[in-house]
């Protein structure tokens, strides 16, 4: 409990009040002794009227009012202190969506309870994880006695993982304002923060094809249209000879075509990097999370498709292997894999990520390397792509930083700018070798900013699906 800024104001002004008082005092009486000093005659015996005498009187007497009005001020705040030592019969309900998205703001409802039957005013505030940014509060907010109020503040997630709330802090204002009482409300709730996953929450309820649609992606036509049997269906302008069923032609006596589908039942894994490599930032978010958003979109995509999407991670003292899963539905078990994954700073090495791959899983499948590759890993990656290609595809998505791009559009004024733009160009250009020898050993890359990964990733994907080479 502690006094509240009324009754801190009250009394400093009754103390500043008290102040003026004291001087004027001080003024009044040494100005009458230096008129009764002047106003003695010769005698003794005879008394001289003093003309401050009166003044002296009502200076008494507004010094016995101020003391009079000062005890009656402390009187009341210890009677209000006195009526609020109590706690008071408050009851605070949260209510918490399941989860929460990385950078999504959430709106937290509040259920406050008064089971007292007095008004009470009250600042609020909750408190939480680092994780969680709540900027609207602390919240203040009046309540009648014997009453219900819902109050509703803002709150925005700012690192994955898991997050909490411990509990709720009143700060209540006695009946009468002179008091402030501290009220803890033990609420303790516990949620996860997912990776902002909203293309594949908008797209929910839509087709496969719409929602690659409406991302703007091409797919690449294949003669053959697939390579997995569908169904039979009548021939149509546009198809190919090839796609006639002559069998099924002489029983209807009508063309009919084979309809096929692309292969299913293949397998997508993915080898996401959680070393330094991905701690740069573009926007509000980290390389490392637009790679966890380009890997969880590619996964419902290729899940759509039929195939089993698995995961291994790297660059981290705790790695993580995910077995091939099957059906859109575990969307939310890979999800749940990686929401709380953070990228760290040890160097990571591609040589042996894909020794430990090999070991763990032999049957062919589309392996796509998550990284910003340099210059300098280069070497270790050919390796361990080589080791790779032997039983599986290879495929390596690389996030370009964009700060580079953006530098060497500006102009060149003086020396150190123009150091500064042909040690960018020099770096550029070796990650550009870099990743065309890569390509040359017939290895797939995707050179790509970090906000589009996950459009280039799903296109790159979509693209292999189409052409029959996975």
């Amino acid at each position: 409990m502690r006094p509240s800024i009324t009754l801190i104001k009250l009394l400093s002004g009754f103390c500043f009040l008290g102040l003026i008082i004291f001087v004027a005092r001080v003024f009044d009486t040494s100005h009458t002794l230096a008129g009764a000093g002047g106003s003695l005659v010769g005698s003794s015996i005879t008394r001289v009227p003093i003309p401050g005498e009166q003044s002296i009187n009502e200076t008494h007497f507004i010094v016995f009012l101020w003391w009079l009005a000062l005890a009656v001020i402390l009187l009341i705040a210890m009677i209000d202190l006195w009526l609020a030592r109590h706690r008071f019969d408050i009851t605070v309900k949260r209510h918490l969506p399941k989860s929460l998205a990385l950078g999504a703001f959430e709106k937290i409802t509040l259920t406050v309870i008064n089971n007292s039957s007095r008004h009470l005013r009250i600042k609020l505030t909750e408190l939480h994880t680092d994780s969680l940014d709540s900027s609207q509060l602390p919240l203040e907010f009046s309540i009648a006695g014997q009453s219900t109020k819902s109050i509703d503040y803002n709150l925005l997630p700012t690192q994955r993982g898991e997050a909490s709330f411990t509990s709720t802090w009143l700060r209540i204002t006695s009946g009468w304002g002179f008091w402030l009482v501290n009220q803890k409300i033990d609420n303790f709730a516990q949620l996860k923060i997912y990776p902002n996953f909203a293309p594949i929450a908008q797209s929910a309820g839509a087709t496969l094809e719409h929602h690659i649609a409406k991302m703007g992606i091409h797919l690449q036509q294949r003669r053959g249209e697939g390579s997995d049997f569908h169904q039979l269906r009548e021939f149509r302008e546009g198809d190919s000879m090839r796609q006639i069923d002559w069998n099924a032609t002489s029983r209807h006596h009508k063309p009919v075509s084979r309809d096929y589908q692309d292969e299913r039942d293949q397998e997508v894994f993915f080898l996401l990097d959680c070393g330094r490599a991905l701690r740069g930032k573009e926007d509000e978010l980290s390389f490392f999370d637009h790679a966890l958003n380009a890997v969880l979109l590619t996964s419902y995509v290729a899940l759509r498709q039929g195939d089993g999407v698995g995961l291994m991670t790297f660059g981290t003292e705790q790695q993580r292997w995910l077995a091939p899963l099957k059906n859109p539905a575990n969307i939310n078990v890979i999800m749940n894999q990686l929401y709380d994954l953070q990228s760290t700073t040890q160097a990571s090495d591609f040589l042996e990520v894909a020794q430990n791959f090999l070991q763990r899983r032999k049957k062919r499948a589309l392996v796509i390397i998550i990284s910003s590759i340099r210059d300098s890993d280069i070497d270790n990656l050919k390796a361990a792509t080589q080791l790779l290609s032997r039983q599986h595809m290879v495929m390596i998505a690389s996030l370009r930083d964009r700060y580079f791009d953006e530098k060497i559009t500006q102009p060149v004024e003086n020396l150190n700018s123009a150091l500064a733009y042909c040690a960018i160009v020099d770096y550029l250009k070796k990650q550009t070798i870099a990743l065309a020898k890569l390509k040359q050993s017939g290895i797939i890359t995707a050179d790509s900013p970090p906000s589009l990964l996950h459009l280039n990733l799903v296109q790159e994907y979509l693209r292999l699906k189409k052409s029959g080479r996975f």
